[in-house]
């Protein structure tokens, strides 16, 4: 089974690593939307009852998720104002579908001229919303998909788009693994800003998660960003040529989650790449870090997570999930 994934993996990244090189609009699209996945680093392979996960990779979708919904919120960077909602429902015989919607806020910023000259204030914001559908075949397969409608506003323009993301998982439950491929934001500009289309923020994420047995741990690893060799910064903060190795694992982030599954977790997690580039020389700073806790009680479950980004710059962010089931006075 993992041979057929393999094989799957390296015939399409062969197919698209030299020919994507990304772009900037409708970035908040690679925005986590929910505590837990900022914290794990963008997770993309965590399969249990977090409807969030399949915003980003539909083929996480499963019966733990029947009738779970989630709400989240952030105070993001520059006053910027971010939040989600997700929902998945079991249709049966291993078909599920799932609800996605999400918006970033950008707030009201000044609009001057070419001469710094203010005439008053604009606002921008970005939504989504979308469905998706998955369906778990061979016990621990699962294909999925998810079709999404994008809309942008800055001051007076206005942009749309239909993107899509498309994931497959292989699930192992005998040793608690989990292996995700994903393929986020391909898809199509319908309106551009300006008359003039831009490419969608494509780009190809792998996952794997891990529960030890001896350890009430779970360990995540993706590699982001594969559809393009080099995201790195030229330079490091040394001001000296970014090496390969660094490069290597600038597309790496790592997540760990203690006690996962119970009324209580810790998470804890680290982003290579912004560790590197944002880190401010002959000082500590702890960029790059994340860390978080989930609290159950009765049919709600309470996320927080603090990401660093910069010895000026943090994010909190809240989520609440919520069981459906158990509300309506059933037992899962």
């Amino acid at each position: 089974m993992l041979k057929k994934f393999y094989n799957l993996f390296f015939i399409v990244i062969s197919s698209v690593v030299f020919s994507q090189t990304g772009t900037t609009v409708y970035q908040f699209l690679n925005i986590p939307i929910s505590p837990r996945q900022a914290v794990l680093g963008d997770a993309i392979s965590v399969r249990d009852y977090d409807v969030n996960f399949t915003a980003a990779n539909p083929a996480l979708m499963n019966l733990e998720m029947d009738n779970m919904l989630s709400v989240n919120y952030a105070s993001y960077l520059a006053d910027t104002k971010i939040g989600s909602i997700s929902y998945v429902r079991d249709l049966d015989y291993g078909h599920l579908m799932s609800f996605n919607a999400r918006y970033m806020d950008y707030g009201s910023i000044p609009r001057a001229d070419e001469n710094a000259v203010v005439n008053g204030d604009f606002s921008a914001i970005d939504a989504s919303v979308g469905i998706g559908y998955a369906y778990q075949f061979e016990d621990n397969w699962t294909i999925g998909i998810n079709a999404n409608y994008i809309t942008s506003k800055i001051d007076t323009y206005s942009s749309s788009a239909i993107t899509g993301n498309a994931g497959v998982t292989y699930y192992f439950d005998k040793s608690n693994e989990t292996l995700s491929l994903v393929f986020r934001n391909f898809g199509y500009q319908i309106r551009p800003y300006n008359g003039v289309r831009e490419r969608l923020p494509f780009r190809v994420d792998l996952g794997y998660t891990k529960i030890l047995d001896q350890f009430p741990v779970a360990l995540t690893v993706t590699a982001h960003d594969l559809q393009q060799m080099d995201i790195s910064s030229t330079t490091d903060i040394n001001g000296q040529e970014t090496k390969f190795g660094r490069k290597v694992l600038d597309h790496l982030s790592f997540g760990a989650e203690l006690f996962p599954g119970q009324a209580f977790n810790l998470r804890f997690g680290y982003n290579v790449k912004r560790g590197g580039e944002l880190a401010v020389l002959d000082q500590r700073s702890f960029t790059g870090l994340s860390a978080g806790l989930s609290i159950k009680i009765s049919s709600f479950r309470f996320d927080y997570s603090h990401m660093r980004y910069h010895n000026s710059s943090n994010v909190n962010m809240l989520g609440l999930t919520m069981d459906l089931i158990e509300l309506g006075g059933n037992r899962r």
